[in-house]
């Protein structure tokens, strides 16, 4: 079962680009809300346009005071070799071991999580929540800003 609004979010820790560097969710709140997005894998098509999408919103983002952070369970050097590839700068983490991705309720029986995105309140608590219903559809960046106003801004 996927993580309920209200209800506080999972902890982790888990590397970024290098199995060395680890962030963990007390980090990314450590200065206000966090949105948290899964997503199946590095390098495909669908993946990559989402990511760049996300990309391009981080200002967006920003100015509500909230970070922004991507879980797939691609390794660490392929977050690292994809980042610098699409020129992504957004924080990608590397759930390997699937322990997270199991821990929101977002993981497939294909082995990858699911689409999806938590607004994580500095408290750590869940303040909204969308999973997708297929792989292919990726989250309306609009309709994640909207629920960030509304949850945090409100």
């Amino acid at each position: 079962m996927t993580v309920e609004i209200g209800k506080k979010a999972p902890e982790f820790t888990l590397p970024a680009d290098s199995w060395e560097r680890e962030v963990s969710l007390q980090d990314e709140l450590r200065d206000g809300p966090l949105v948290l997005f899964f997503y199946p894998g590095d390098w495909s098509s669908v993946c990559t346009d989402q990511l760049e999408v996300i990309e391009d919103y981080l200002p967006q983002f920003g100015e509500r005071g909230a970070r922004v952070a991507a879980i797939s369970v691609d390794s660490p050097w392929s977050h690292a070799a994809f980042a610098h590839a699409r020129e992504l700068t957004i924080t990608l983490l590397s759930d390997f071991n699937r322990e997270v991705t199991k821990s929101y309720g977002v993981l497939r029986d294909e082995g990858f999580p699911d689409r999806a995105y938590f607004v994580i309140g500095k408290d750590g608590t869940v303040l909204a929540r969308r999973v997708e219903d297929s792989p292919s559809k990726s989250p309306d960046p609009e309709d994640v800003i909207s629920d960030l106003d509304r949850v945090v801004l409100s």
